[in-house]
């Protein structure tokens, strides 16, 4: 299982993750990477399966799940474009 990093908008960092926008964690896939997240910051990987996006390698998928990742994996966890701008 590769280490890798994963970027988070300013606003998703400020929520879960005391401010880090950049933070690491084991997975072999998206989906691994998501659940790892929610492991290390509860609430995270939920919010990312309901109201985020992955782009991955700067490509936005749109079911990014089964795609493989390792620690040269380019990757952003991004508001979904229509949840931009909306009030909470």
């Amino acid at each position: 299982m590769a280490m890798v990093k994963v970027t988070l908008t300013t606003g998703t960092a400020q929520q879960f993750t005391d401010g880090a926008t950049d933070v690491h964690v084991e997975a072999r896939n998206a989906d691994q990477m998501v659940k790892a997240l929610e492991a290390k910051f509860p609430g995270l990987g939920t919010a990312i399966d309901q109201t985020m996006s992955i782009a991955l390698d700067g490509v936005i998928l749109p079911d990014p799940f089964l795609e493989t990742v390792d620690e040269n994996s380019e990757i952003f966890v991004l508001p979904k474009i229509g949840e931009i701008g909306r009030a909470s």
